[in-house]
């Protein structure tokens, strides 16, 4: 976070304070004065107001300077007005000639009250026309204030409820101190009245068994079957002539049904031939069923059969067809085009033997775990016993010491502390013994479930100083964003995806996009279409992330803010990955070059959106020279020099700087753009480096040409 706030210098005078830790008089000793000028008394600040709200103007007046006030937003004069989009302190320093100043100004501080615009939560965006419709406003300490696409509500508070008639939008502001927020992001609800649905069947005759996949269309609600289902897609195995029908429901409001679609089930031409009866072969005391089957009928054209516990094809299918005992079931054959025959009965007897085998013994029991769901945020397991056997009956264990809410061959599992803390948990689930004392055992099955993987995957953006260009008569700012992705796992990550919606950050408050440019490091690919607006605000796709690497992506926005309701901009992206054994990982951008900054090894739980403020639509001058409002020259590689931009070719540049009391500590006849934040004026001091110390600096700038600028900087190391 420190790194991240390090390389931002928005105009502001906080760090003024660091320089009033610092004796006035030791300063004078270590740096003298460049030259034996007068300096003169600084201003003194007066303004109309100390606290606004945004878009306010507020006259700052300077007093007590002979000679010319330099205040520290650039501009030159006796008073200025200056209309502030958040907090801002200013100073000024009295210039007598070039290279006397005063020391600066007492700070004058414009608190901006302006809230921040609420965030508006529907009960339920889709609703039938007149339907009662609650929304919740949050992000507001002060009042809240609702409007639609029509006007003032003329109602406040943190919620709004009311009949909609049809589709409409809403909007909140917070009033908070006097003052009040933008409107927030609009919410739109719709509602209009069902209208019925239509079905189509995949299929219209089938065989008994065979799946059928029904769709109803045309329901902008939720689809309501006849028997009972919902959803738009639904697949049914009907095992005799069904039919269908479907509702649109939308709130309160249900459509007329739909049409009926029936779904014919048909069987196989011919009958199953099977041996009646059975019965077991000594010293078994179990029989097997496959043994009823003729050989006729494979000649028949049946390929697989189907035993099962009942006469119906939709009954449940006995568990170990080798090993039966006496009573009734019942045999179903399918040919090559599906169909069943009808379900055919066998009676199986069993005769008493000498030396018989247990029954357990020739059908020892089975059992399988299937694992049905994990959700470790919410601490719910749902695991399967899968029966096999003589097997009936499971009971479960852990080693994790959760609960059970139920433990029959579906069982449900609450994790406990222990769980979550270790990350994984052994379960066993184990039948029931078959026969007590006897020579039959229990089967026993264990399953080790771990918790999901730590994301992989992290994003950072970093903004860069903003650029005032003029193109065709308008101006715009140009903005930098500096993605970086960095693949936190031991695996290949390919699919690498960024995206980026500019529509929410600048367009939602007025701000009206001129043109975007995107390019990438080699192994990402820019997507040549990308307008970061509507769908399209797929940025980067077809990445690939070696394990441990980084790769970057830039973005450049060129925007018009002469309509922005506020000049400050806050962004976040968002990248997605697929790693090697199939996972996919995705992470919310965080503010600066690191995308895991407290280095726990989960970026996840780093997101933090990019802000960048605007103070003003700068003058014609600035959109020739960029001179930056500061730097950080702590050899961490990213804005370590103070760089001047877009000089015209062969200039020449003066460069001198002083300190908050006047004192020349740099100057260059030749500037090269190699300014560290060293000095070389004034006494030597302790520092081997000549490193001066963090603050607010004034700075003089000669172009050959002729131009002058005048003004403040900020250096932070």
């Amino acid at each position: 976070m420190t790194k991240r706030l390090l390389n931002k210098f928005i105009w502001g005078f906080g760090s003024v304070l660091l320089w009033l830790l610092v004796s006035p008089e030791v300063i004078a000793g270590i740096y003298p004065l460049a030259d034996t000028c007068q300096n003169p008394e600084p201003p003194v600040i007066t303004g109309s107001a100390k606290a606004i709200c945004r878009s306010e103007s507020v006259q700052l007046v300077a007093t007590g300077c002979a000679g010319t006030v330099v205040w520290s937003n650039g501009e030159i004069g006796d008073n200025i007005t200056v209309k502030p989009q958040q907090t801002t302190k200013y100073t000024a320093i009295c210039r007598a000639r070039p290279g006397c100043i005063s020391c600066f100004a007492e700070v004058w501080k414009v608190t901006v009250n302006t809230p921040d615009a609420p965030i508006v939560k529907p009960a339920s965006a889709l609703i039938c026309a007149n339907d009662i419709v609650t929304l919740t406003a949050s992000n507001c300490a002060g009042t809240v204030h609702w409007q639609n696409q029509n006007g003032d509500l003329s109602t406040s508070g943190t919620s709004w409820t009311g009949n909609v008639a049809k589709t409409t939008v809403f909007q909140a502001t917070c009033e908070q101190n006097n003052c009040v927020s933008n409107p927030s992001k609009p919410v739109s609800i719709q509602a209009a009245l069902p209208t019925i649905p239509t079905i189509i069947a995949s299929q219209r005759e089938i065989c008994a068994g065979q799946n059928v996949t029904l769709t109803a269309s045309g329901c902008s609600g939720s689809v309501r079957w006849s028997d009972g289902a919902t959803g738009l897609v639904r697949n049914v195995t009907p095992y005799q002539a069904t039919t269908y029908r479907t509702v649109c429901q939308l709130g309160s409001c249900q459509s007329d049904s739909s049409s009926i679609t029936t779904i014919t089930v048909r069987s196989a031409a011919q009958k199953l031939d099977v041996v009646p009866t059975l019965s077991n072969a000594c010293p078994y005391q179990t029989a097997d069923l496959s043994k009823a089957i003729l050989a006729t009928n494979a000649v028949n054209g049946i390929t697989t059969y189907r035993f099962l516990t009942s006469p119906n094809l939709s009954a449940t299918q006995v568990q170990s067809p080798g090993a039966v005992l006496a009573g009734t079931y019942y045999l179903a054959g399918r040919n090559a085009q599906g169909c069943f025959t009808e379900p055919t009965a066998v009676k199986v007897a069993i005769g008493n033997c000498l030396q018989a085998i247990a029954p357990c013994l020739s059908n020892p029991p089975t059992v399988a775990i299937r694992l049905d769901s994990v959700n470790w945020e919410k601490g719910v397991i749902q695991l399967q016993a899968q029966l096999g056997g003589s097997a009936t009956t499971v009971s479960w264990q852990s080693d994790g010491g959760g609960l059970f809410t139920n433990s029959d061959a579906t069982a449900r599992y609450l994790l406990s502390e222990t769980d979550r803390q270790r990350g994984t948990t052994l379960f066993t689930v184990a039948t029931s013994d078959p026969d007590g004392n006897g020579p039959c055992v229990a089967a026993v099955a264990k399953q080790v479930v771990a918790a999901p993987l730590r994301n992989l995957i992290g994003l950072s953006k970093k903004i860069s100083e903003p650029v005032w260009v003029t193109e065709s008569g308008t101006r715009f700012v140009e903005l930098t964003y500096q993605f970086t992705t960095h693949n936190f796992g031991n695996n290949t990550q390919t699919n690498v995806q960024i995206s980026d919606d500019l529509e929410s950050a600048f367009t939602s408050v007025g701000a009206q996009i001129h043109s975007v440019n995107v390019r990438t490091d080699d192994n990402l690919t820019a997507n040549a279409t990308y307008s970061g607006r509507g769908n399209d605000t797929l940025l980067v796709q077809n990445g690939t992330l070696e394990a441990g690497a980084q790769a970057h992506a830039w973005l450049t926005i060129r925007l018009d803010v002469s309509q922005a309701s506020t000049l400050t901009f806050a962004n976040t992206g968002i990248v997605k990955a697929l790693d090697a054994n199939g996972a996919t990982y995705q992470d919310y951008s965080t503010n600066g070059t690191e995308a895991d900054p407290d280095r726990n090894g989960n970026p996840a739980d780093n997101a933090e959106p990019t802000l960048v403020t605007l103070h003003s639509i700068r003058s014609e001058e600035t959109e020739t020279v960029f001179i930056p409002e500061g730097f950080s020259p702590n050899d961490d590689g990213i804005n370590d020099r103070f760089v001047i931009q877009r000089l015209p070719q062969g200039s020449t540049v003066q460069l001198e700087v002083y300190n908050r009391w006047g004192q020349l500590v740099y100057q260059s006849n030749d500037y090269k753009n190699d300014w560290d934040g060293t000095a070389n004026r004034g006494l030597k001091t302790s520092d081997a480096k000549q490193a001066l110390p963090d603050g607010t600096y004034y700075y003089q700038i000669r172009l050959n040409d002729g131009r002058e600028y005048v003004r403040f900087l900020t250096l932070v190391r």
